[in-house]
């Protein structure tokens, strides 16, 4: 280094060395590429079939020309299963019945309109506990209390 002429301090070199550089530049790159190959290898041992399926065409759109019809037949479905009797499920042991019975059926239960229609506990176990049970409002009961000792 040469000192300055009119401070006599020593300067820095007046050129940068270009080996260092371009040697620093390149392993850098190296390494970058080396890391994406080592980890596309790692990436094709784990998941070995990388087939893409096929697409597939979506089929066209469908324009509705008869908006008011399809309405009014989904409304009357809906109508009809909210007026009408009818077997909620296959094996025929739940009743869908309309809506005004059922709020009937609610209004004549009174305070205890949401209260089960089986108490739980033992009593539903035992043989007294037809007796014991509450009408739904449908109609009477075919089991009546038997009072002990009268026939």
């Amino acid at each position: 280094m040469a000192p300055d002429t009119e401070t006599g301090v020593e300067l820095e070199p007046a050129g940068v060395s270009l080996r260092p550089v371009l040697f620093g530049a390149v392993a850098s790159v190296v390494l970058v590429l080396g890391a994406i190959w080592a980890l596309n290898a790692v990436y094709d041992r784990q998941v070995p079939n990388r087939a893409l399926p096929t697409p597939e065409q979506f089929s066209r759109p469908r324009v509705q020309t008869h908006q008011d019809e399809e309405l009014h037949e989904l409304l009357a479905e809906q109508r009809r299963r909210l007026t009408g009797y009818a077997w909620a499920d296959q094996s025929r042991t739940l009743v869908r019945i309309p809506i005004e019975r059922a709020m009937e059926i609610m209004a004549q239960r009174g305070a205890k309109a949401y209260a089960p229609l089986l108490p739980p506990g033992p009593a539903t176990a035992g043989p007294e506990a037809g007796a014991q049970r509450t009408t739904t409002g449908q109609g009477r009961s075919s089991e009546t209390p038997r009072s002990e000792g009268k026939p």
